[in-house]
């Protein structure tokens, strides 16, 4: 098995304290990487997670940062800059709580508001972690993206449309970025555990759900098990275990991809 490396000097910033978020930011600092992750809400979870990180002898840092505002970004990114060094990887693994509906269900202003909310977010990190990355030397982006941009979903429009344009960003910025030495690549997530991390868990909490949510979820949820060829939900750690390779010098020739780590839903 060969180890993945990181440059010697500098840390990470990983926005998002979610499943996948956290499971990173444990195999960061598993691998000696100081890094810094944001949340918004869920500051006892945060600060519980950096405790005990910090207690086995990691460097880590749990930053409030509200996505929406690029004074908090920005300040986050100088703070997060200023204690390790230099920053030589962001991750974008953030975005707000998915809505299970046909288009002809959600509103306009619900729709444009979702899409502030995680296009607009990933860009405004991405956009003023660049300089960051330069100045260290060059580094990496990624983003968490959707498996929904290569097979549709059902009902899962609100899933599908901000990513496509996050796939579309981190190819620009590939392209763009390459000659300062910085590389940017997008993950495809398909279903990673979060709120139920096995089929039958999955069916339980539909039957548990109202009828009119459920109505929306149960015909998504049995597509997907359909799709699956694993046979299974992956975790937070799948996820994790690709973005860590990514950011890693192992993966210092790839640049402008999106990855898919979905067991197969996608083929």
């Amino acid at each position: 098995m060969i180890a993945l490396t990181y440059p010697r000097q500098g840390g990470a910033f990983v926005a998002g304290g979610g499943v996948v978020g956290n499971a990173l930011v444990r195999k960061f600092a598993a691998a000696g990487l100081p890094v810094a992750f944001s949340y918004v809400n869920s500051q006892e979870r945060a600060e519980a997670l950096s405790r005990e990180l910090r207690e086995s002898g990691a460097t880590v840092r749990a930053l409030r940062v509200d996505l929406r505002e690029s004074a908090a970004v920005q300040a986050a990114l100088a703070e997060a800059e200023q204690a390790f060094g230099r920053l030589h990887t962001v991750v974008y693994a953030a975005g707000p709580m998915l809505q299970f509906l046909p288009v002809r269900s959600l509103p306009p202003e619900q729709v444009e508001q979702f899409l502030l909310g995680d296009t607009m977010c990933c860009y405004r990190l991405f956009h003023y972690a660049i300089p960051h990355l330069v100045r260290g030397g060059g580094g990496s982006l990624v983003a968490c993206a959707t498996l929904a941009n290569a097979r549709v979903i059902d009902n899962d429009a609100l899933s599908a449309m901000p990513k496509a344009a996050v796939e579309s960003l981190v190819r620009q910025i590939a392209a763009e970025e390459a000659p300062n030495g910085v590389r940017c690549n997008a993950i495809a997530i398909g279903w990673l555990g979060g709120w139920a991390t096995t089929f039958e868990e999955a069916r339980a909490a539909v039957a548990q759900m109202p009828p009119e949510v459920a109505a929306t979820v149960s015909p998504m949820i049995e597509q997907m098990i359909g799709l699956i060829r694993m046979g299974r939900p992956g975790s937070g750690e799948s996820a994790a275990d690709l973005i860590a390779y990514l950011a890693s010098d192992q993966a210092s020739y790839v640049t402008g991809r999106t990855v898919a780590v979905d067991g197969g839903a996608s083929l």
